[in-house]
């Protein structure tokens, strides 16, 4: 009796043992842009166009992915393409720039963020540029 107690014993405490915290599911992204990119066409004084994209849900524990990809609206092709990707699960804002902007185009640029954590994590913003 006295070896059915201490086994029962020894399972209860290993039962009540400290166990590993459980992570919070990985917020879904949410972004958007500075200046506020809305319906309307963005305008771009030079040849490049710089924005800042901000990180409003918590930024991923391994951070994110950024892929920029515009096209020239009159023809279809793409005129300029970046791939950044931040590090770390502080990081917020994110300073970006679009390049090789053609005096009297129309251009559509689409900014993808994507987890590093979890692919199926990503959200996209796209806007109409030109420059003036």
């Amino acid at each position: 009796m006295k070896n059915l107690t201490l086994f029962l014993l020894v399972i209860f405490m290993i039962g009540c043992g400290k166990k590993d915290p459980v992570e919070p599911p990985e917020e879904d992204l949410k972004v958007s842009t500075n200046p506020a990119i809305g319906a309307d066409i963005a305008g771009a004084l030079s040849n490049s166009f710089n924005y800042k994209l901000l990180i409003n849900s918590k930024p991923p524990k391994t951070g994110v992915k950024i892929d920029i990809s515009v096209k020239n609206d009159l023809d279809n092709s793409i005129t300029f393409t970046q791939s950044t990707q931040t590090s770390s699960n502080t990081i917020s804002s994110i300073d970006l720039q679009i390049g090789n902007l053609v005096p009297g185009n129309l251009y559509t640029a689409t900014t993808e963020v994507t987890s590093l954590n979890k692919a199926t994590n990503k959200t996209q913003i796209v806007f109409k540029i030109a420059r003036k």
